[in-house]
């Protein structure tokens, strides 16, 4: 698993259930602290491959200065740049195509849920679930034109009020040309949810596509494998 700095442009939570909890308020990290960041992020970095680097948190795409973070990040010599995301700002092919073009090679998109209508309804904001569809493949379609090697992970908060739907959620996007899928924990579960992440273990492997899962999610013994160390 390839290591990534992780370098939040703002606080408050990302992406979540709205059904958990109310959305946190959002605010912006001023622009020279986070070229700060980025610089003592490459000058501390250790090992290889690297140096690699993830935007996260709130939204990176509603940060003023983005392009600028992201011309650091090249500048600093970060030989792998990702972005996390709820992916709404990817529908637009302007996005896709800058941050493809600016050397954004790795998307971390949250997904609450592939079907529209309830991803709307869990993240109280509507459209958003076919937003993120669009920008998945918007920014894959900018790939392919520009032969451009890039690598999509959709990171699934995992409540109980996605639970139920995983299984379901994870052979929907095992359809949207992605590279991997990451199963996060987003609150208190019941007992029974090793059962489901298992199943949805299960549904990706019979789609040909690996859903690793936080250590902190349970799991039975023979799916262990799937257990991947948090973190970037």
């Amino acid at each position: 698993m390839i290591r990534f700095a992780a370098i939040e442009v703002g606080e408050g939570a990302p992406l979540g259930c709205v059904r958990c909890a109310a959305p946190a308020a959002a605010g912006h990290h001023p622009t020279v602290a986070i070229v700060a960041r980025i610089a003592a992020e490459a000058d501390a970095w250790q090992g290889v491959p690297g140096p690699n680097v993830v935007l996260t948190g709130p939204e990176p795409f509603a940060h003023p200065a983005l392009p600028e973070l992201v011309s650091a990040c090249v500048e600093t010599g970060f030989e792998r740049i990702a972005i996390e995301t709820d992916g709404g700002a990817l529908a637009s092919p302007a996005h896709a195509a800058g941050a493809l073009g600016a050397g954004v090679r790795h998307l971390y998109v949250r997904v609450l849920d592939a079907n529209e209508a309830t991803a709307d309804a869990l993240t109280g904001r509507p459209g958003l679930g076919r937003a993120v569809a669009t920008g998945v493949a918007a920014y894959r379609e900018a790939a392919s034109r520009a032969a451009a090697s890039v690598a999509v992970t959709v990171i699934v908060p995992v409540c109980r009020h996605t639970l139920d739907a995983l299984p379901a959620t994870i052979a929907t996007l095992s359809a949207w040309e992605i590279d991997a899928i990451r199963l996060v924990p987003a609150g208190d579960l019941p007992a029974s949810a090793s059962a489901v992440v298992a199943a949805a273990c299960d549904t990706g492997m019979v789609n040909r596509m690996w859903v690793e899962a936080d250590p902190t999610l349970a799991l039975p013994e023979s799916h262990r494998l799937h257990h991947v160390a948090g973190g970037w």
